[in-house]
């Protein structure tokens, strides 16, 4: 499944405030992205196209509701990346999100614990998925 970046800004605003109307949406995207409501409902239409919102009529307005899950959502990036990035590359997408992003001392103790467990499945070459 292939999410743009923009729909990406409209499932993280309702994974984080929960159902909204279209209005609502419309509103608060409109106000952080500037873009217009016929943007925004194109938007929300293909991601309940996409099976990751749900929309039910509520007067005059729809309520949309996260289908796909901010763990699901994991998974589709993780993909994008694998599908984007050479495997033998790996390794520097890593060393940049580890470099670039906050993590407390605990989250940075439980990868450093994943690592550990990584290195007993450790191969002696990484293969390219390049062809």
């Amino acid at each position: 499944m292939h999410i743009s970046n923009a729909e990406w800004q409209v499932m993280k605003i309702i994974w984080m405030k929960g159902n909204l109307t279209s209005s609502d949406l419309i509103e608060q995207l409109a106000d952080r992205f500037s873009w217009s409501k016929s943007t925004i409902k194109t938007l929300l239409s293909r991601l309940v196209d996409k099976q990751c919102l749900s929309r039910e009529k509520r007067g005059k307005s729809y309520l949309y509701s996260a289908l796909l899950t901010q763990e699901e959502s994991l998974e589709v990036v993780v993909e994008d990346v694998q599908s984007k990035v050479c495997s033998r590359k790996m390794k520097q997408v890593l060393a940049k999100l580890v470099d670039q992003s906050d993590f407390t001392l605990f989250e940075l103790q439980e990868l450093q614990c994943l690592l550990e467990k990584k290195k007993l499945e450790a191969v002696p070459e990484v293969a390219c998925n390049c062809m």
